[in-house]
Formats: structure tokens, C-alpha cells, sequence
């Protein structure tokens, strides 16, 4: 086992009403609090929304729930930032035209 560097930080979290326990870096803990967060958002809302009482299979529907919404948000995201670099190579060859 590797020796802990000083930015690494012990911290419990709970998924589903179940405590785990992680090794973090000190800079990654807002995002682990938000991803927890949003796990158990998903799990709430499927809960109310379904009749699904298996915590194992209300955990795979909001991993995949949740994955999905990461997925079409960097898909958004990276489809923004071409457009512009499109738009930004139209401007130069209109520039060039002149």
C-alpha cells in the first residue's frame, strides 16, 4: 500500500442508505458530494416513480440515469466548442476572400 500524500482525505458517504468509506483527493470532494447527491436524487425519484424495491436494482437504474445525463451534458458541451471553432475558421476564410 502506497504511502498517503498529504492531499488525500478519508471521507464516508451514503448511497442508498448504505455508509462507504473513500480515499479521495482533497480537490475531488465537492464533485464526490455532488455525484452522492445526485445518486440519491435518482434512486428518491425512481423509488416514487416505480415499483422497484430491490436497492440493488434501484442503484443500477440511477447509475445508468445518471451516467446518461454526464454523457449528453459533455456531448452538449463538445458540440458547443466545435461550433465555435467552426465559426471561427468560417470568419478567417471570409477574411481571406476580402
Amino acid at each position: 500500500m502506497s504511502p498517503r500524500t498529504m492531499e488525500e482525505r478519508s471521507i464516508r458517504v451514503e448511497l442508498a442508505g448504505r455508509a462507504y468509506p473513500l480515499t479521495i483527493q482533497g480537490s475531488e470532494e465537492e464533485n464526490v458530494n455532488r455525484a452522492v447527491e445526485e445518486i440519491n436524487e435518482s434512486i428518491a425519484r425512481l423509488k416514487a416513480n416505480y415499483p422497484m424495491t430491490d436497492k440493488q436494482d434501484l442503484l443500477a437504474m440511477a447509475a445508468l440515469e445518471v451516467t446518461v445525463r454526464a454523457l449528453n451534458s459533455t456531448t452538449t458541451r463538445q458540440e458547443a466548442e466545435a461550433d465555435a471553432a467552426l465559426g471561427a475558421i468560417e470568419r478567417m476564410l471570409e477574411d481571406l476572400k476580402v
